[in-house]
């Protein structure tokens, strides 16, 4: 799960120099693809590479096979709820990015302070992933 919701947030913002520091191979991946400098097609996680195809465009949220996750992906596209997505640390940060809801609620220390961040109250700093710190600062930027 935290490998979805890190490259999800990136949709935000990114920046191209920022994703050759991602040490994982899929969210780079997804870094470069969503930054107009790659492929989807490169992506082995096959719930990952269909979230980069719905976002780019070329593709559907309906091929993420796990449900919570294409239930976020309806929801950040604006065709589901985040009420219906069963795990809570996703449930609640599909709220606080819709407006709906807090970040406190995130029970994932490293989850909610890239949510405060991404908000503007909280600092990439304090998050402990060097991944999910180094695309917080890309979505920051």
């Amino acid at each position: 799960m935290r490998l979805f919701l890190v490259i999800l947030l990136m949709l935000s913002g990114s920046a191209q120099a920022g994703c050759g520091s991602i040490n994982d191979d899929d969210q780079r991946a997804y870094c470069y693809a969503t930054d107009g400098n790659g492929s989807c097609a490169s992506i082995k996680n096959d719930d990952l590479r269909a979230a980069c195809y719905a976002e780019a465009g070329n593709g559907s949220c309906a091929s993420i096979r796990d449900d919570d996750k294409r239930r976020y992906c309806y929801a950040k596209q604006g065709n589901g709820s985040c009420a219906s997505i069963n795990n809570d640390d996703l449930r609640s940060t599909c709220y606080a990015e819709s407006g709906n809801g807090s970040c406190a609620s995130i029970r994932d220390d490293d989850q909610r302070n890239l949510c405060y961040a991404k908000k503007g109250n909280g600092s990439c700093g304090s998050i402990k992933n060097d991944d999910l710190r180094r695309q917080c600062e890309m979505v920051k930027r």
